[in-house]
């Protein structure tokens, strides 16, 4: 008799229960995909990438299908070269290498669901600037800058920025460095 009359109960308790973890998914996400932004949408970082010029791709690209491809060689204001390797692929990152040591440090590793994008150099403090973008998780967008300085082979800063804060990605084709 008591559990006759515990079974309504139990099962109207267990309807709530979805209901409130079905509204509070629901509220997480719809806050997240349609604008509870938390990235930056003015900081140092994103007018020195502003200002950056573009590093060309990859002149023999390797990736298939296409994507965006980097194994660019820059020259640094010591004279010492670095070779910059990135594509716009699942778990991309960009690293640095330098001849002829081979040494290779990781300049930008966004994560999981967000990929390189662009590819910007500041020749006159031998900083690298990787933009990265994608959906985190699979469910937000995502817009991340990285601040590299090559000649002390270290990330300087890494700062999510806010959508839309960003000029257009370099062109595929005429991108030079001057």
């Amino acid at each position: 008799m008591d559990s006759d009359r515990r079974q309504p109960y139990q099962e109207d308790w267990q309807k709530h229960r979805r209901t409130r973890i079905a509204f509070v998914t629901l509220t997480y996400l719809t806050a997240h995909a349609v604008g509870c932004s938390t990235g930056a949408s003015r900081a140092s970082i994103i007018d020195k990438y502003n200002a950056a010029v573009c590093v060309p791709f990859s002149s023999a690209p390797s990736v298939s299908p296409h994507t965006r491809e980097w194994d660019t060689v820059l020259s640094l204001r010591d004279g010492r070269r670095a070779v910059v390797i990135g594509a716009q692929v699942p778990g991309g990152r960009v690293s640095v290498r330098y001849p002829p040591t081979h040494r290779e440090i990781v300049a930008a590793d966004p994560g999981d669901y967000i990929y390189p994008s662009d590819i910007r150099l500041d020749a006159s403090g031998d900083l690298l600037y990787v933009k990265a973008y994608g959906l985190a998780g699979g469910i937000t967008e995502e817009t991340w800058l990285f601040e590299y300085d090559l000649h002390h082979e270290r990330i300087l800063d890494r700062r999510q920025i806010k959508s839309g804060v960003l000029p257009p990605e370099c062109p595929e084709t005429g991108a030079v460095i001057h």
